[in-house]
């Protein structure tokens, strides 16, 4: 039940079968444990674009392809982390000190100018990223790129206060206990050291630094992270691991 959680709510994948208790509410418990199953979800995503790109790098030229992986992932995911993204850089923009208001503008339906030029910015920084990763390592980077990601988000929430008095992040945080980040953190492990080796493993002590780092920041401006500041950290961690891969790469410390 709470893979299936986790699986729904980070997903657009539609579960082809059904059963009639999978309808039922979740408890709070069973929501919170979700999280563990963060890195499995994204080890899923990642499998979905591996298939992907190897489908369309057999027919399409490269970069139609890196288009069509960037636009598979906002499509798996709903765009939710994107829009996520998007509103905590209207809130930082707003030109308000009070926490409060930075909140508040976040939750409004209108997307700032600011908003629309950091989800551009963001895609197009993913599409080169991509598109300049060699051939024999993209299919590594696009499993790093999910599992870190989805694992960050993890991190962020158990770690760090949450910034309303009701909302799904609230959910999961009060409903989780002290092995669910541990549990997450070892699967996350064993997923990127089978796809990536060594620069894996690198590239999730770099992940942990940046969700700390980012993390803090959010708490600072908004008292708190919400279910938006936890879509920016996982947008930001994607392109973080996609950067690193880029830098190993192209400096051939591979």
């Amino acid at each position: 039940m709470s893979f299936l959680a986790a699986l729904r709510f980070l997903t657009t994948i539609p579960i082809p079968f059904r059963r009639e208790e999978w309808d039922r509410p979740l408890t709070q418990q069973q929501f919170a444990r979700s999280l563990v199953y963060y890195p499995l979800v994204g080890l899923i995503i990642g499998g979905i674009l591996c298939g992907l790109y190897w489908l369309f790098s057999t027919f399409l030229p490269p970069i139609l392809t890196n288009a069509l992986i960037i636009g598979s992932l906002a499509y798996l995911t709903g765009a939710l982390h994107l829009d996520g993204l998007i509103d905590t850089f209207d809130g930082l923009a707003g030109g308000h000190r009070s926490p409060e208001r930075r909140k508040q503008i976040m939750k409004t339906p209108d997307v700032g100018a600011i908003g629309v030029v950091t989800g551009v910015v963001a895609l197009l920084l993913k599409f080169a990223a991509i598109a300049s990763i060699p051939e024999s390592h993209t299919y590594s980077a696009l499993i790093l790129m999910p599992v870190l990601s989805r694992w960050a988000m993890a991190y962020a929430v158990f770690r760090y206060p949450y910034g309303r008095d009701a909302g799904m992040g609230k959910e999961l945080k009060s409903g989780s206990n002290a092995w669910v980040l541990p549990t997450a953190s070892v699967v996350a492990v064993v997923f990127v050291a089978a796809a990536g080796g060594w620069l894996g493993v690198v590239s999730m002590a770099f992940i942990w630094l940046l969700t700390a780092t980012l993390a803090g920041f959010f708490q600072g401006k908004f008292q708190g992270l919400t279910g938006d500041t936890y879509g920016a950290i996982n947008e930001i961690s994607e392109f973080a691991v996609l950067l690193l891969v880029v830098l190993f790469s192209f400096n051939n410390w591979l």
